[in-house]
């Protein structure tokens, strides 16, 4: 796989991005099967460089992901007024 494209795994995941040489490289968004969410950078098949990650609440978190690790990531709130 080399280009733009989609990929459905039999779990359920879901990646539309940019691939290289087989694997998930470039800008892409990963859906994970319980719903959660990556949308960002990707690197050999790894999260990694900048990215937004939202779980099935919504909740919002962005920052720098280096494959499992992601220290500093800042939680996006929304602040409603009336």
């Amino acid at each position: 796989m080399h280009g733009r494209g989609t990929l459905q795994h039999p779990s359920g995941a879901l990646y539309e991005g940019e691939f290289k040489d087989n694997m998930y490289h470039g800008t892409g968004t990963y859906t994970f099967p319980d719903g959660c969410t990556y949308k960002g950078h990707f690197q050999e098949n790894r999260l990694e460089g900048e990215g937004t990650f939202t779980n099935p609440q919504g909740l919002v978190w962005t920052g720098e992901f280096h494959g499992k690790a992601a220290l500093g990531l800042k939680m996006q709130h929304n602040v409603w007024t009336t």
